[in-house]
């Protein structure tokens, strides 16, 4: 899904390039008319047509934080997170545009991409990511400090006079909604291919540990009762192997 997601991406930024304002105006988020439903969805995938770095970033951020996500949600709950959280972006834009009288038109994904980012800070809170500072100096730090820093980062710009046409408050709506999302019963038990994988691992881990507990009382009862003379040899094997095992050191 990640990968569909940055080709759809790439495919209408050439599109945009070729169409300009006419592929822009009836699909761009225009908090002028709230009612327009599909604009929550078709903004998210447009970028500015003079500024490539603007697409790279996104789907840059996409693919580094989005392919761990797509594992741990699965695809198709992936995908589902990523529009409700794109869509929710949008919505906090038109809500505080309605509430102050203001009008804006925003276009882009980036308010999914910190949807997953939000997601990627709580899954993999202890990860420990190095970025560029500046381009130059590699910075360390763990997932949820990363996190809770860019939050702060894009509230103190959303509040400040002048924000440079960004629309901070639609990456925090983004990140808002994705932590609705992940506290809804959905978002908690949702697992991915990994997860899934580890999920059943654990759970035959466990049944096994159980079976093999009942099976070393019973032959420990069967040497008490006969002696060791009365077990076969399989019997034996097993007793051996786990003698070996930290289990019973």
């Amino acid at each position: 899904m990640v990968k569909m997601l940055i080709l759809v991406n790439g495919g209408v930024f050439l599109a945009q390039l070729v169409a300009g304002d006419a592929l822009q105006v009836p699909f761009r988020l225009d908090t002028a008319h709230p009612f327009q439903l599909w604009r929550y969805v078709t903004y998210m995938f447009l970028h500015s047509p003079a500024n490539v770095f603007h697409l790279l970033f996104n789907m840059f951020a996409l693919w580094m934080f989005g392919s761990d996500m797509e594992d741990y949600f699965g695809g198709r709950q992936f995908l589902r997170y990523y529009f409700f959280t794109g869509a929710g972006a949008g919505l906090t834009v038109a809500v505080l545009d309605l509430a102050t009288g203001q009008r804006s038109m925003v276009i882009g994904a980036s308010g999914a991409v910190f949807g997953i980012l939000l997601a990627f800070g709580v899954v993999y809170a202890e990860r420990v990511i190095t970025l560029l500072l500046f381009f130059v100096f590699p910075v360390s730090m763990k997932a949820k400090h990363f996190v809770i820093i860019i939050g702060a980062i894009e509230f103190f710009y959303g509040i400040s006079p002048g924000s440079s046409g960004v629309a901070h408050f639609a990456h925090l709506g983004g990140a808002a909604f994705g932590l609705l999302y992940l506290k809804t019963p959905v978002g908690r038990v949702s697992f991915g291919r990994k997860g899934l994988l580890k999920d059943l691992q654990d759970r035959v881990h466990t049944a096994r540990s159980a079976r093999d507990d009942q099976r070393m009382d019973d032959l420990l009862r069967k040497v008490n009762d006969k002696g060791i003379q009365s077990l076969t040899e399989e019997e034996k094997q097993f007793l051996h192997r786990m003698s070996r095992s930290k289990k019973w050191h």
